[in-house]
Parts: C-alpha cells; structure tokens; sequence
C-alpha cells in the first residue's frame, strides 16, 4: 500500500508540475503574444474605422460635387469663335480684362496667320487663326489672373508665347510680351 500512496504521491506531483508549467507557458503566451496580437488588432480596427469615415466623407464630396455640376455641360463650357466683324469686340475686351487686372497695356497688335496649304481632296477650314500680340506692363500675379480671365472669357483664346522681363523702373513690375491665338470665322 505504502507503494501505492508513493505513486499516488508522484503522481500528484508530476500533475502538480505539469499544471504548474502548463500556467508558466499560458502566462508566457499571453503576455507576449497574444498581447501583442490585441494590441495591433485594436490599431488595425481604429485604422479601417477611419478609412471607412475617410471613405464615407469622399462620397459625400463626390455627391455633393455632382449636384454643383451644371446640368448641360456643352452648354456651359461653349465658348464662341470670333468672326471677322467680332474681332475689334474682343480686342476691346481684352483691353477691358486688362484693366480690371491692373495690367498696363502698351500695344496690341492682331496679326492673321497665313493659312496652312489645303491637299487635294481636303477642304479649307472655315478658321482662320489670329495671334494676337500684347505688350504689357504688370505685376506678376496680375498676369497669372489676367491669363486667366483671358483663356476663360466667352471667345476661344489660348496663350501662345510669353517673355517676361523686369522693367526696374516701375517698382516690383515687369514687362510682358504676350502672344495670343486665337480664330476667326471668315
């Protein structure tokens, strides 16, 4: 019997020692692994929350810029040609932009460009370009805003060429040698 109770005895302790390794290695598991694997998955959730708001708030924006949309976009971007008759019109709004920009105009001098040579076969375009060349004295922002009011007036102007140089004699301004293009219905 007394054999017995030894086994008993052993038996207990190696239960006891085996529960005792098996806490050591829950403890061990938990405090470095799996710890850590809560922690990043707590950041991981916080970071979806916010793309899903980051994302909720772009489709918001998109809507809310669609509904600012025009409804007819051809018609809110057309823009006219000039004919023949038009063009002293928009040398004078030019000048009017210019004005209203603060930018000094020296000359403007509208220069037709030679048509390019029809193939045989093509017909001649009904557009002939025009540049349009300034001579101006500004400031460098109001040049920025008068191109810009320029090329999104009602006729088709582009910008063709710039050279700015600084004029010393008129304080922090400069001399600007504009080209515009622009066509012409004949």
């Amino acid at each position: 019997m007394q054999d017995f109770l030894r086994d008993i005895r052993l038996d207990k302790q190696k239960l006891i020692s085996a529960a005792l390794v098996f806490v050591v290695l829950f403890y061990v598991d938990f405090s470095f692994i799996l710890k850590a694997q809560a922690k990043a998955l707590t950041a991981a959730k916080a970071k979806a929350a916010k793309l899903q708001n980051d994302l909720l708030a772009v489709k918001r924006d998109m809507a809310a810029m669609q509904q600012s949309e025009p409804k007819d976009k051809d018609q809110s971007k057309a823009r006219k040609v000039v004919s023949e008759g038009e063009l002293l019109s928009l040398l004078e709004q030019v000048s009017q932009i210019a004005k209203n920009n603060a930018v000094r105009v020296a000359q403007i001098n509208p220069l037709k460009s030679s048509r390019a040579p029809v193939k045989a076969g093509q017909q001649q375009s009904v557009f002939q370009p025009v540049l349009i060349k300034l001579d101006l004295n500004c400031g460098y922002h109001s040049l920025g805003t008068f191109i810009n009011d320029l090329e999104n007036n009602e006729y088709v102007v582009s910008t063709e060429d710039i050279r700015i140089t600084p004029d010393f004699s008129a304080g922090p301004r400069e001399r600007v040698l504009l080209t515009l293009k622009t066509y012409v219905k004949n």
